[in-house]
């Protein structure tokens, strides 16, 4: 079970993964909100090329969202730690966020629909506002790594093909 502690900001629920980055060799912390309505987890391009995150060879994809659609690419995170859980390689969408956005990455349902969810605002911990529990649906010991990791194929790749549509 992992307890991933969540912050309550702007009516949003924000928690804070890590990802691999690639350019400095080790994890990065990423402020993420945590958005069942979003079918896909969600990266600014400013933290794809912070993260050593390469945009080459991937393919390209449009964004619907609650500000209109934007074009992007689908990229793959090689690791994405939950607290002290790394869950393996992940696909991404990369996108320009508008400048005035509050929201620079999005922790969506291809991820979180792996879980099992229970929401917790009494559980309170350091500087937390809340505890979301995430507790796998799959063999935490069955990690998909980078180099076997298939976007449109691997758990947390893709959620939903019907809705991508190609350029």
């Amino acid at each position: 079970m992992i307890e991933l502690g969540v912050k309550l900001l702007s009516g949003g629920l924000w928690v804070t993964p890590r990802l691999w980055n690639k350019n400095l060799g080790k994890l990065s912390r990423c402020v993420m909100l945590f958005d069942t309505g979003a079918s896909m987890t969600t990266i600014d391009t400013s933290i794809a090329n912070r993260s050593g995150i390469s945009l080459k060879n991937t393919e390209p994809v449009k964004v619907h969202g609650v500000g209109g659609t934007i074009k992007g690419n689908v990229a793959t995170v090689s690791e994405l730690w939950l607290c002290d859980m790394n869950v393996g390689s992940v696909a991404v969408n990369v996108i320009q966020f508008n400048k005035d956005s509050e929201v620079l990455a999005v922790l969506g349902m291809n991820v979180i629909k792996e879980f099992r969810v229970q929401i917790d605002l009494q559980k309170k911990s350091k500087g937390n506002d809340g505890t979301i529990f995430l507790e796998p649906t799959f063999d935490i010991n069955d990690i998909t790594n980078e180099k076997s990791f298939f976007p449109n194929y691997s758990r947390f790749g893709v959620w939903s093909l019907a809705s991508r549509s190609a350029y």
